[in-house]
């Protein structure tokens, strides 16, 4: 058996979401069948984080977003095997679901980890690092809620520091290295092999009313 076969079609498993079946936004209760704190990771790629998340906190709920099918579906793979049930999975636009489908001031932590920095200027509006991506994770989240950040390109990363920290939404807080969130993704294990540097910053909501 393919180490990908899935025991249902991917719309009948319990903890995907399917966005042609829900009326935005979401309510978290519904979703997960109980009240809790809402971890949004944007870019779940191969679902590693995800996985390793949710069984590291079962008392928090995840929600993945990840718009490539090759990847989504893997994702749903590694979080069938993990059993979890703290933990969902949606394909979408990450602009889309910011914008339509999470209710403002709803999510506890926001997570993006090295997504593709798109490094050719013609290519600009396609990279995920931009102002209504900021824009929308500080609507998302709640107060004094959490905006984690990774990528292995320096310049991007900086870039997008800078732009984080310019808009006024948001503080640059503390996170060691050591640290028990700090979760690899499936990226950051490649890159760390490969000798890549990695970059993180954790960053602080601001009300900015």
């Amino acid at each position: 058996m393919s180490r990908y076969r899935l025991p249902a079609p991917l719309e009948e498993l319990p903890f995907v979401i399917r966005p042609d079946s829900e009326t935005p936004p979401f309510d978290w209760e519904t979703v997960f069948g109980r009240s809790a704190p809402v971890e949004l990771e944007i870019g779940s790629g191969k679902g590693l984080f995800l996985a390793s998340a949710g069984a590291q906190y079962p008392d928090r709920s995840f929600l993945g977003v990840e718009r490539a099918g090759k990847y989504f579906r893997r994702a749903v793979v590694r979080i069938h095997g993990a059993g979890l049930e703290n933990v969902r999975i949606i394909r979408t636009d990450a602009f889309d679901l910011l914008e339509r489908w999470i209710p403002p001031g709803s999510v506890a932590v926001a997570h993006v980890y090295f997504p593709d920095p798109w490094p050719k200027k013609r290519h600009a509006k396609r990279r995920l690092l931009q102002g209504e991506l900021f824009r929308g994770i500080h609507k998302a989240l709640c107060p004094d809620g959490v905006f984690c950040l990774g990528s292995d390109v320096r310049p991007y990363f900086d870039e997008s520091v800078a732009e984080i920290l310019g808009s006024g939404q948001f503080t640059q807080i503390e996170w060691p290295d050591d640290s028990p969130d700090r979760i690899a993704t499936s990226y950051a294990i490649k890159y760390e092999k490969e000798g890549r540097g990695l970059n993180y910053a954790k960053f602080r909501r601001l009300d900015t009313k």
